[in-house]
């Protein structure tokens, strides 16, 4: 595997197995499941300063949350820095299907009370200062890269819905938010949220990011069932759909900057369903 010592990994982080699976081999990180250990390989400077930070900020995080998160460890080892976790349990999962009634009151149950701890934990937590606030960056990207590869109008809708959301962005709340709160962040076992995972874009930031990209993966249907248990949701419902807005909006900057055409054109099409029903 790109020339790895399984073996000796295996015994440095003290795995029972000597096999792994690559579970994700990004521009950052090379992702090693070895079934009890995951392992993140940072690829360049950034990647490992990262994860220096996601792993200080894991361990102010856990003692006030009801979820299981990871307890990442940095290691030196013979291919330098990398990062080592238990395997939390469960798996993540991508939609609703297979999830009884039951079981989606639990999770979303579950759900609200993990994002409910952590949108209530003080600033301070977050001991860089680093703001999540993806949508002014991507403001500040329309003009060039984005707006010129929509239809008239989707371009005038993707233009309106910014100017409307810049005029209250000074009223936003701040909270410590996830920033990745999607499904695939989110490891769930016989109807319960058994961890949370990934937290690289953990910062201060609006709450109601962190419900849109919940809502992004599971629909604002489900996303409506936490409402009894996060009692501030429907004061988001117009944040939350903005920010769902930009998702298609930011992959398409992906796309743009990796040169990965497939994603740009997802992005375009996804934007152009979004505005169109804006």
């Amino acid at each position: 595997m790109d020339g790895l010592d399984l073996a000796g990994l295996a015994a440095l982080i003290g795995s029972r197995s000597v096999s792994a699976t690559v579970i994700e081999a990004g521009q950052n990180n090379r992702v090693l499941d070895f079934g009890d250990r995951i392992i993140r390989v940072p690829r360049h400077a950034g990647a490992e300063a990262a994860l220096r930070r996601e792993a200080g900020l894991l361990g102010r995080l856990r003692p006030d949350l009801p979820v299981a998160i990871p307890d990442v460890r940095i290691v030196e080892s013979g291919i330098g820095v990398i990062a080592v976790h238990d395997r939390l349990p469960g798996e993540p999962f991508q939609s609703l299907d297979g999830f009884g009634e039951a079981d989606r009151q639990r999770l979303a149950r579950d759900l609200a009370s993990f994002l409910s701890a952590l949108h209530s934990l003080p600033a301070e937590t977050i001991a860089d200062g680093r703001r999540e606030d993806t949508w002014q960056e991507l403001a500040d990207r329309l003009p060039a890269d984005v707006l010129p590869r929509l239809s008239p109008g989707a371009r005038s809708a993707v233009g309106a819905a910014f100017r409307r959301f810049a005029e209250r962005a000074e009223d936003l709340p701040t909270a410590v938010i996830h920033g990745d709160f999607g499904t695939g962040n989110i490891l769930a076992e016989r109807g319960r949220v058994t961890g949370v995972i990934d937290f690289a874009g953990c910062g201060l930031g609006d709450p109601a990011y962190d419900l849109a990209s919940l809502a992004a993966g599971l629909g604002d249907s489900f996303v409506s069932r936490l409402q009894p248990h996060y009692p501030d949701l429907p004061a988001m419902a117009g944040r939350i759909a903005f920010y769902r807005g930009t998702f298609p909006l930011l992959d398409m900057l992906f796309g743009l900057d990796h040169g990965d055409e497939a994603t740009l054109a997802d992005g375009i099409a996804g934007a152009e369903r979004h505005f169109a029903t804006a």
